[in-house]
């Protein structure tokens, strides 16, 4: 019910030209978009807010180009803040993590000639395996299985499908194996279990990353990369973050022809304990996960973006794009 009046909200403020109205009020912000995966199957039914199917990814980008919004490059942005000269209704479209599903974007960027940024964790990078935590998620999203036993899986305190945990247990469990050979007996085991192919999954390639070939590929296509970590984990700990940035780096830089200079905080998770590492590494600019609007004093280590994905419906996309939301939030915070 609550959902359903917001969207009527939205509907209503769109037709006073409330939304005309926010734009115009803030035609000198930025806006910096955020995606992750485009389904190619379910996975917009299993994680609606990280998957979006490309046909509603299309939408979205024929309504930025018939809206006239300027979508320029990251660097592009970080330049003109330092200017103080945003174009009007500036927005960067950027993708997190690598899926390598990213291809199947790549003809709705070319179609508008929309440039874009690839925030690229490294460790899944090149690897022919599902990413091992989304994976065991996945498996128990798609069985028809019940009360199943897992004891054969010999993790500590599992005994049941049924157990409220039990996903968890398992991600722990593999997280602490030594390889990702270790990881892949864990999904080939529990695949048999809950009767998903795990073999099957693994071709189907919706939970992989991108390989060096697509990686040429987008960009070719005019996708910038850009830093993202190595296990998609960025702690406060000084010395474990720079590693992480630093294996990004030694990873994914000598296949490009310039260095990475941008950064994304995974999950958002972002502490200003992190600055003193970004500088270390020459960073520029670091994005997080919290939805606003930047202006040419919003930190450049701080920077907020949209999330869109399947969950977000077309009118509360409009509302962000706007920046009516950015309003409401505002009103909010008062």
């Amino acid at each position: 019910m609550f959902l359903k009046l917001k969207i009527l909200f939205f509907y209503v403020s769109k037709a006073l030209g409330l939304f005309w109205l926010a734009r115009l009020y803030y035609k000198k912000h930025l806006r910096i978009l955020c995606y992750h995966g485009f389904s190619r199957d379910d996975e917009h039914f299993f994680a609606a807010g990280l998957f979006i199917r490309p046909e509603i990814f299309s939408q979205r980008m024929q309504y930025l180009a018939d809206k006239k919004y300027n979508v320029i490059t990251l660097q592009q942005s970080y330049i003109l803040k330092q200017q103080r000269s945003f174009p009007d209704d500036a927005i960067v479209l950027t993708i997190d993590d690598g899926f390598c599903d990213i291809i199947d974007a790549i003809p709705i960027f070319k179609k508008h000639n929309f440039p874009s940024t690839l925030y690229l964790t490294s460790y899944y990078f090149d690897k022919d395996c599902p990413v091992f935590m989304l994976a065991v998620d996945y498996m128990f999203f798609k069985t028809v299985q019940k009360n199943i036993s897992l004891k054969s899986l010999n993790i500590p305190d599992l005994f049941s499908q049924e157990d409220p945990y039990a996903q968890k247990k398992i991600i722990a469990f593999g997280a602490g194996q030594k390889n990702e050979e270790g990881r892949t007996k864990i999904l080939k085991r529990l695949g048999v279990l809950l009767l998903v192919d795990y073999d099957d999954l693994n071709k189907s390639r919706i939970l992989n990353l991108i390989n060096k070939q697509e990686l040429a590929e987008i960009m070719a296509a005019n996708v910038d990369i850009q830093l993202h970590t190595h296990r998609h984990n960025f702690p406060e700990n000084n010395d474990k973050s720079f590693e992480e940035i630093e294996k990004n780096k030694i990873k994914i830089n000598p296949l490009l022809s310039f260095p990475q200079k941008h950064f994304c905080y995974p999950s958002g998770v972002w502490s200003k304990k992190h600055w003193s590492v970004l500088e270390k590494h020459g960073i520029l600019t670091a994005t997080t996960c919290n939805p606003k609007l930047i202006n040419y004093d919003s930190d450049n280590y701080s920077l907020g973006r949209i999330l869109d994905s399947e969950r977000v419906s077309q009118i509360a996309f409009e509302a962000e794009v706007s920046g009516f939301n950015e309003i409401i939030r505002k009103i909010r915070g008062r």
